[in-house]
């Protein structure tokens, strides 16, 4: 449950893919009392999670064991929201 004094943020990657399960992880590990942290959901594949899982252990964050997942809506509101993405386009 989210306190008066924490901001919700929802990170969002472009491709849906396990970047936004990194990076919340990143936040919560640093600034977890000030932030109310969403993900968009996504099917992640398991090795891919098991990647991230060995890349965040390399530097002594915890993967989040069961984020906050909401599909960005009308009905949502954050006070902050991060896309993240490859920089890679389709031509």
């Amino acid at each position: 449950m989210r306190s008066k004094k924490q901001k919700r943020i929802l990170f969002l990657c472009a491709h849906r893919s396990v970047r936004e399960l990194m990076a919340a992880s990143l936040l919560a590990a640093q600034k977890q009392n000030e932030w109310d942290i969403w993900i968009a959901p996504a099917f992640v594949p398991s090795n891919e999670v098991a990647f991230v899982r060995q890349v965040l252990d390399e530097v002594h964050v915890p993967l989040l064991a069961s984020p906050q997942t909401a599909e960005p809506s009308l009905d949502h509101s954050w006070d902050e929201g991060i896309v993240l993405c490859s920089g890679a386009t389709n031509q």
